[in-house]
């Protein structure tokens, strides 16, 4: 049964998920979100969909938000999600899926989370190599327990994951998801800027534009901060909160594969 995984990535953490899985999975196709959510028409045509993604103040991203109430899937009938963490987890952004997949008449039948390294460095500093490394070894094995579970089209979610009192995470997501665009306007560099314009290649939306030399950030964000980690000279700051915090993306993951994403 053929698959398509499509996926969002701002610093390889969901990117790195999404392969390994794809990679183990007959006749899969991997489908960066960044590349087609601006179509005027979406539509997956194999029987089997899945969504990887990291987990965005409580729930979805907005461009996966927005991909999946765009996208058409009367031909599929299998779903399943995976979500990248760091820290805190629920389960709203099953229920969010969910709650879109309803109004197509399709149903959630698999969703899980794996825990990886913190990329929010405008909330908390990135976690120590050895940490790091646990992670990573445990994903491995996550990603062989969803494989097993995807590839006989097995259900890991009981009724009652969507039937949990969510009311203060979906709003704190939906005003997320409201304002993120302006997100932004808290971005700047410093001196040591290069205009090496690697922060205008890995952004997923096309937000960053060189003027003058100098990376300016036109108001489309989405929080993914791959601008950010993604920087060599680390001159991109986000107010004062980076200041002190270091950089992280994922160390299999390199600005080729962020370009790619929406290339």
């Amino acid at each position: 049964m053929k698959t398509t995984i499509y996926y969002f990535t701002g610093t390889g953490n969901s990117l790195k998920i999404a392969k390994s899985l794809s990679e183990k999975l007959d006749d899969c196709d991997l489908i960066a979100i960044a590349k087609i959510w601006e179509e005027d028409y979406l539509a997956s045509s194999t029987e089997k969909v899945g969504f990887v993604f990291p987990l965005y103040y409580a729930g979805l991203p907005k461009i996966v938000y927005d991909f999946l109430q765009k996208i058409e899937l009367s031909k599929s009938n299998y779903f399943f999600a995976v979500v990248t963490y760091a820290g805190d987890i629920n389960t709203t952004p099953l229920q969010q899926i969910q709650s879109i997949l309803d109004a197509k008449s399709k149903t959630l039948s698999a969703g899980f989370y794996i825990l990886m390294p913190n990329n929010y460095i405008i909330g908390y500093d990135v976690h120590s190599e050895a940490r790091q490394k646990d992670y990573f070894e445990e994903a491995i094995k996550k990603i062989e327990i969803i494989h097993k579970i995807v590839e006989k089209n097995e259900s890991n979610l009981g009724k009652e994951i969507f039937e949990k009192h969510r009311i203060k995470s979906e709003k704190f997501n939906k005003d997320f998801r409201d304002n993120v665009y302006a997100y932004d306007k808290s971005f700047y560099v410093e001196d040591t800027c290069t205009s090496c314009g690697i922060c205008v290649k890995v952004c997923p939306v096309n937000n960053i534009k060189l003027e003058d030399g100098i990376p300016q950030w036109h108001h489309k964000c989405q929080q993914c901060l791959a601008c950010i980690n993604f920087c060599p000279e680390k001159c991109i700051q986000f107010g004062k909160k980076t200041i002190k915090t270091q950089r992280y993306h994922h160390p299999e993951i390199n600005v080729k594969d962020l370009i790619n994403q929406k290339n």
